[in-house]
């Protein structure tokens, strides 16, 4: 394997660094958002999918020891919209990287012979796919009215005290803790 020093993958990498960087900054603005006009688990799965890009980050970082690059990295600013608008701009932005910018990171780095980078971005590339699906799934159901309601009944529970009931729409307050519609959700019983 060649010395990353000096290597296009080298500049790649820095690169996805400081984008993924950005990124979970920006979640964490629109996850704020997302609690602030009463959507709970879009804020915590915003709050997730940042946290996940950390992990990312750090692999970036260990491959970047001892790095020493002056690096121009592109800047949008779309502004924080409502909920809708900024799932969707999130959707648009993984879609974007896995499709453009993480599937030339991955090439560059088979043609330059690092295998274990290039096999990271692949797996990064798959992640990004996830989470547009994801970020597009949940502004649809922001956008139809789902969010909330079913056409058939299902098991709702409520994220702050575990209240749990079955009904085609979440209640407007929890009986139990008393909170706000908010903190429902479609209960998921993936063990």
């Amino acid at each position: 394997m060649e010395t990353l020093k000096g290597s296009l993958t080298e500049k790649n990498l820095a690169r996805a660094f400081f984008s993924e960087s950005a990124n979970i900054r920006k979640y964490e603005i629109f996850s704020k958002q997302a609690r602030r006009e009463g959507f709970e688990q879009v804020a915590a799965i915003l709050l997730e999918v940042a946290e996940q890009k950390r992990s990312h980050t750090k692999t970036m970082y260990k491959f970047l020891e001892g790095s020493n690059l002056d690096i121009m990295i592109p800047f949008t600013n779309k502004g924080i919209g409502p909920t809708l608008e900024c799932l969707r701009e999130a959707a648009i932005t993984e879609l974007d990287e896995s499709r453009s910018v993480f599937e030339e990171y991955e090439r560059i780095a088979w043609e330059e012979g690092f295998k274990r980078i290039a096999t990271k971005f692949k797996l990064f590339r798959r992640i990004k796919q996830f989470y547009s699906e994801r970020f597009y799934a949940l502004a649809d159901n922001i956008a139809e009215g789902k969010v909330f309601k079913r056409e058939k009944k299902v098991k709702w529970i409520c994220r702050k005290c575990g209240l749990i009931y079955e009904s085609e729409r979440a209640l407007k307050n929890c009986p139990g803790c008393e909170h706000p519609q908010a903190y429902f959700e479609i209960l998921a019983e993936n063990y």
